[in-house]
Protein backbone atom coordinates (compact mmCIF):
# COMPACT_ATOMS: atom_id res chain seq x y z
CA UNK A 1 0.00 0.00 0.00
CA UNK A 2 1.43 3.37 -0.98
CA UNK A 3 1.11 6.47 1.15
CA UNK A 4 -1.14 9.32 0.09
CA UNK A 5 0.21 11.95 -2.24
CA UNK A 6 0.82 15.24 -0.41
CA UNK A 7 -1.01 18.19 -1.94
CA UNK A 8 0.87 21.19 -3.27
CA UNK A 9 -0.61 23.18 -0.35
CA UNK A 10 0.87 20.67 2.12
CA UNK A 11 4.28 20.93 0.43
CA UNK A 12 4.11 24.74 0.54
CA UNK A 13 3.10 24.72 4.22
CA UNK A 14 5.93 22.32 5.14
CA UNK A 15 8.47 24.50 3.32
CA UNK A 16 7.14 27.63 5.04
CA UNK A 17 7.42 25.94 8.45
CA UNK A 18 10.82 24.25 8.02
CA UNK A 19 12.60 26.64 5.64
CA UNK A 20 11.08 30.13 6.03
CA UNK A 21 14.05 31.64 4.17
CA UNK A 22 12.79 29.93 0.98
CA UNK A 23 10.38 32.21 -0.84
CA UNK A 24 7.56 30.42 -2.67
CA UNK A 25 7.37 31.77 -6.19
CA UNK A 26 5.30 30.87 -9.21
CA UNK A 27 2.73 28.87 -7.31
CA UNK A 28 0.26 27.46 -9.81
CA UNK A 29 -2.54 25.69 -7.98
CA UNK A 30 -4.22 24.68 -11.24
CA UNK A 31 -1.05 22.98 -12.50
CA UNK A 32 -0.27 21.84 -8.94
CA UNK A 33 3.27 23.22 -9.04
CA UNK A 34 5.50 25.51 -7.04
CA UNK A 35 8.97 27.00 -7.19
CA UNK A 36 11.01 28.01 -4.15
CA UNK A 37 14.20 30.07 -4.06
CA UNK A 38 16.30 30.49 -0.96
CA UNK A 39 19.75 30.80 0.59
CA UNK A 40 21.63 27.91 2.22
CA UNK A 41 25.08 27.52 3.71
CA UNK A 42 26.09 23.85 4.06
CA UNK A 43 29.68 24.40 5.25
CA UNK A 44 31.95 27.03 3.75
CA UNK A 45 30.05 28.88 1.05
CA UNK A 46 26.57 30.34 0.74
CA UNK A 47 24.38 29.35 -2.18
CA UNK A 48 21.05 30.38 -3.62
CA UNK A 49 19.07 27.28 -4.49
CA UNK A 50 15.94 26.84 -6.59
CA UNK A 51 13.52 23.95 -6.09
CA UNK A 52 10.84 23.24 -8.68
CA UNK A 53 8.07 20.78 -8.02
CA UNK A 54 5.00 19.62 -9.88
CA UNK A 55 2.66 17.34 -7.96
CA UNK A 56 3.56 13.70 -8.52
CA UNK A 57 6.90 14.41 -10.22
CA UNK A 58 10.39 14.40 -8.75
CA UNK A 59 11.53 17.71 -7.25
CA UNK A 60 14.25 19.44 -9.28
CA UNK A 61 17.01 21.36 -7.50
CA UNK A 62 19.39 23.82 -9.11
CA UNK A 63 22.08 26.06 -7.71
CA UNK A 64 21.30 29.58 -8.93
CA UNK A 65 24.40 31.23 -7.48
CA UNK A 66 27.28 31.12 -7.33
CA UNK A 67 27.83 29.16 -10.53
CA UNK A 68 28.98 25.62 -9.83
CA UNK A 69 32.66 25.13 -10.61
CA UNK A 70 33.69 22.39 -13.00
CA UNK A 71 36.95 20.46 -12.80
CA UNK A 72 37.81 19.49 -16.39
CA UNK A 73 39.69 16.22 -16.56
CA UNK A 74 38.46 15.03 -13.16
CA UNK A 75 38.07 11.24 -13.06
CA UNK A 76 34.55 11.58 -11.60
CA UNK A 77 33.48 14.03 -14.28
CA UNK A 78 33.86 17.75 -14.47
CA UNK A 79 30.74 18.12 -12.26
CA UNK A 80 29.60 14.80 -10.75
CA UNK A 81 26.13 13.76 -9.63
CA UNK A 82 24.09 16.16 -11.73
CA UNK A 83 21.60 15.68 -14.53
CA UNK A 84 22.16 17.47 -17.83
CA UNK A 85 22.08 19.86 -19.53
CA UNK A 86 25.59 20.93 -18.55
CA UNK A 87 24.74 24.65 -18.71
CA UNK A 88 21.76 24.19 -16.33
CA UNK A 89 22.42 21.08 -14.24
CA UNK A 90 19.91 19.60 -11.81
CA UNK A 91 21.37 18.05 -8.66
CA UNK A 92 21.22 14.26 -8.36
CA UNK A 93 19.95 13.89 -4.79
CA UNK A 94 18.46 10.39 -4.75
CA UNK A 95 18.09 7.28 -6.89
CA UNK A 96 14.65 7.29 -8.54
CA UNK A 97 14.85 3.54 -9.20
CA UNK A 98 15.22 2.82 -5.48
CA UNK A 99 12.10 4.78 -4.44
CA UNK A 100 14.21 6.96 -2.15
CA UNK A 101 11.73 9.79 -2.70
CA UNK A 102 7.98 9.61 -3.26
CA UNK A 103 5.28 12.30 -3.55
CA UNK A 104 4.08 11.24 -0.09
CA UNK A 105 7.25 12.78 1.41
CA UNK A 106 7.73 16.46 2.14
CA UNK A 107 10.29 18.35 0.11
CA UNK A 108 11.13 20.27 3.30
CA UNK A 109 12.30 17.18 5.20
CA UNK A 110 13.94 15.30 2.32
CA UNK A 111 14.94 17.39 -0.67
CA UNK A 112 16.28 20.45 1.13
CA UNK A 113 18.47 18.44 3.56
CA UNK A 114 19.66 16.27 0.67
CA UNK A 115 20.58 19.40 -1.29
CA UNK A 116 22.58 20.65 1.70
CA UNK A 117 24.35 17.29 1.85
CA UNK A 118 25.04 17.42 -1.90
CA UNK A 119 26.54 20.91 -1.54
CA UNK A 120 28.74 19.80 1.38
CA UNK A 121 30.01 16.89 -0.75
CA UNK A 122 30.52 19.29 -3.66
CA UNK A 123 32.65 21.60 -1.50
CA UNK A 124 34.79 18.64 -0.41
CA UNK A 125 35.01 17.44 -4.03
CA UNK A 126 36.34 20.87 -5.04
CA UNK A 127 39.11 20.51 -2.43
CA UNK A 128 40.01 16.86 -3.00
CA UNK A 129 38.78 15.92 -6.48
CA UNK A 130 36.90 12.93 -4.96
CA UNK A 131 33.13 12.62 -4.62
CA UNK A 132 32.34 11.30 -1.14
CA UNK A 133 28.55 11.51 -1.36
CA UNK A 134 28.04 7.94 -2.48
CA UNK A 135 25.38 6.92 -4.94
CA UNK A 136 25.63 6.14 -8.60
CA UNK A 137 26.84 8.68 -11.09
CA UNK A 138 23.85 10.10 -12.90
CA UNK A 139 23.36 9.27 -16.53
CA UNK A 140 20.96 10.90 -18.99
CA UNK A 141 17.32 10.64 -17.97
CA UNK A 142 15.00 8.46 -19.94
CA UNK A 143 12.62 10.93 -21.52
CA UNK A 144 9.67 8.56 -21.10
CA UNK A 145 10.06 7.84 -17.39
CA UNK A 146 12.33 10.54 -15.98
CA UNK A 147 14.56 7.81 -14.55
CA UNK A 148 18.26 7.54 -15.06
CA UNK A 149 19.27 4.99 -17.64
CA UNK A 150 21.71 2.48 -16.23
Amino acid sequence: MTAALLSIEEQIAAMRTNWPQFAARQIDRRAQSARWVGPVKPQYSSYTVEIRYQLGAFPEVRVISPALIRLPGNSEGQLPHVYPPAEDPTLCLFDPREDEWTPAMTIATTTVPWALDWLACYELWLMTGRWTGGGRHAEPRNAGTGETMR
